[in-house]
């Protein structure tokens, strides 16, 4: 029998030999020594299955108690866990085979699962695809994604997203409907979607948008069985009055320069208030009398010439006497005057006019975004075609030919239109005035 004194004793030779442990015991296979040129002495599990020897490889055997491998006692537990096997009517390469295998996938599924991706770690690379890809939208989404899921569902955040639920989608709109939340609801529910929607897509995505070598797995997007609640879908109705308009346009001096500014540019052009005060001098075209609203800034993602009449280039006109020297239209303050580098927010606008409503009685409460929807109303008043005051609001035409074949840019009906629009306008602001034909459609 070996000891490890004597295997230690074994002495190295010109070529490797080997040795076997003799234990008087017939069929069950045997703990082979074998002692390599360079001394060193590594242990095998010998059998013979079908007639046929294997050697299974133990390890190499542990020649001091600073070293590492196999002390001679456990080099003989492992020989007789394999002799188990044998018993057992199996073939031990074969199982320690499927062992490793096996060993392997549990590696493989942890490391996995370890790159998996959070709730949170979704919702975040979602923000970062929109910023990314230009989305104003994405710092009003990231805030209402912090108040109605981050804050009140902490844990859920730390799930990994494919373990995520139609019925956890289902809790975060409830707990909204329940604070008195109403279309606001639908607008969580579609963040969500577009959210695992982007997932959906990403873990084949060679463009990453998190630092972490992240995936989700998703295999649905759980939001999809979660239903919008219709009810709560309010389509815009309030039309400002002409009247009102008459009271608005002569007053707005009172709110201040750049929101009285930007609400008469919106009411001379119909354009977008996020569009508006994005806009930089170099936008406006001085010699041809109009403002490039580009690409970058426009919702649809087009670029978008708007034609400019006597109206709008006279609030053009005042306005670059005072912000001329600053990179936008509506350069945002700070003490002592303009900041050169930067624009003021939608909340600023917002903020003056709910301010100005409260103030005045006499007109009912409006926002920004009625300003647009009055000045596609009138237009129609005013005579002009729906197919053009769709083009001078830089809708996106979805129809066949609209979007793959007509590259016209419509401008000379554009500037007639504008042109008519300001000639109505004047009348309502100043009902006294004579102004062209016009008129005559106010009979």
């Amino acid at each position: 029998m070996w000891s490890d004194k004597s295997i230690r004793a074994l002495e190295a030779k010109q070529r490797a030999y080997r040795r076997s442990e003799d234990t008087n015991k017939r069929g069950g296979g045997r703990l082979i020594l074998e002692v390599k040129p360079n001394g060193a002495k590594y242990f095998f599990f010998q059998y013979f299955q079908q007639s046929r020897r294997t050697l299974v490889t133990i390890g190499r055997f542990k020649e001091s108690a600073r070293s590492t491998g196999y002390s001679l006692s456990e080099a003989r537990d492992k020989a007789f866990e394999f002799e188990s096997i044998l018993k057992r009517g199996e073939d031990v390469k074969t199982v320690l085979e499927e062992r490793a295998l096996e060993k392997d996938s549990k590696i493989r599924l942890a490391q996995a699962a370890k790159r998996q991706g959070s709730l949170d770690q979704l919702l975040e690379s979602y923000m970062a695809a929109m910023e990314i890809d230009g989305k104003r939208s994405h710092g009003s989404v990231r805030k209402s994604l912090r108040i109605y899921v981050n804050k009140p569902f902490p844990e859920m955040l730390k799930r990994k997203a494919n373990t995520i639920e139609a019925d956890d989608i289902r809790l975060i709109l409830s707990k909204m409907i329940d604070k008195g939340v109403t279309t606001h609801t639908n607008r969580v529910r579609s963040y969500l979607h577009a959210a695992f929607s982007h997932g959906l897509k990403q873990d084949n995505n060679p463009r990453r948008y998190s630092k972490e070598a992240i995936k989700f797995n998703l295999k649905y997007n759980p939001v999809s069985f979660v239903p919008k609640q219709a009810d709560f879908e309010r389509v815009g109705e309030h039309v400002i009055t002409e009247q009102e308009i008459e009271i608005i346009w002569s007053e707005l001096p009172e709110i201040s320069n750049l929101t009285c500014w930007a609400v008469k540019l919106c009411l001379a052009t119909g354009q977008r208030f996020g569009e508006i005060i994005r806009l930089k001098w170099a936008d406006v075209d001085f010699s041809a009398q109009q403002m490039i609203i580009p690409s970058s800034v426009s919702k649809n993602k087009i670029e978008h010439v708007v034609p400019l009449d006597k109206l709008a280039w006279s609030v053009i006109e005042e306005m670059n006497k005072e912000t001329g020297d600053c990179e936008f239209l509506f350069p945002a303050k700070h003490t002592g005057g303009y900041r050169l580098d930067k624009h003021i927010f939608n909340t600023t606008i917002s903020k003056a006019l709910r301010e100005y409503c409260d103030g005045h009685n006499e007109i009912r409460k409006f926002i920004a975004r009625d300003i647009r929807r009055t000045v596609k109303t009138l237009m129609g008043k005013a005579g002009i075609d729906k197919s053009i005051r769709d083009r001078i609001q830089n809708h996106s035409l979805q129809d066949v030919s609209s979007k793959h074949y007509d590259r016209y840019d419509y401008l000379p009906e554009k500037k007639q239109a504008m042109k008519d629009w300001n000639d109505y306008l004047e009348l309502i602001i100043n009902p006294k005035k004579k102004v062209t034909h016009i008129s005559k459609r106010l009979a």
